[in-house]
């Protein structure tokens, strides 16, 4: 398959999201990104067995969960629930350890920031040199480690630290 040949696929798999995630159709928007990162990951990750990968995803649905109820507002009720889903979150995490949690919380990371990608790209022209940029993000966010995560998350808390 040529050079030109991946471009057009990975063209069509963009589109394809940005029209799912933009799109009126029923859902909520998470379906269309989880399939649109795993339409475009390259599969170069650690190889978990299907009980870990279970686990991981109750995780990232759990830790979607818990920053949607972690919002100003809502009173008593959603503090009662958020408070509910951070104790699910423990559970499922010292039933899983760490690791998979680590995992859990990298694979809701990229999930975002592939939207964000995938929205930017909606709102461009969406030529061939706007393909190749967005393909070349999306490597740059399947090459992130927990590790990478982890420092940059630090590095921006020491960032807003010093600056507030």
């Amino acid at each position: 398959m040529s050079e030109h040949d991946d471009a057009s696929a990975a063209e069509a798999a963009l589109r394809k999201a940005v029209e799912r995630l933009c799109g009126d159709g029923p859902g909520d928007g998470s379906e269309a990104a989880q399939e649109a990162v795993q339409a475009l990951a390259d599969g170069s990750g650690k190889a978990w067995t299907p009980e870990q990968e279970t686990q991981i995803r109750a995780m990232v649905d759990q830790i979607r969960k818990l920053r949607d109820l972690n919002r100003p507002g809502g009173g008593w009720w959603r503090r009662r629930r958020e408070w509910r889903a951070r104790e699910r979150l423990v559970d499922m995490m010292e039933a899983g350890g760490p690791e998979l949690l680590n995992e859990a919380e990298l694979r809701h990371w990229k999930s975002l920031a592939m939207v964000e990608l995938l929205l930017e790209f909606a709102g461009s022209a969406m030529k061939q040199d706007d393909v190749m940029k967005v393909l070349a993000q999306r490597e740059a966010v399947n090459a992130v480690t927990y590790e990478d995560y982890r420092q940059a998350k630090k590095a921006l808390a020491e960032k807003k630290a010093a600056a507030g």
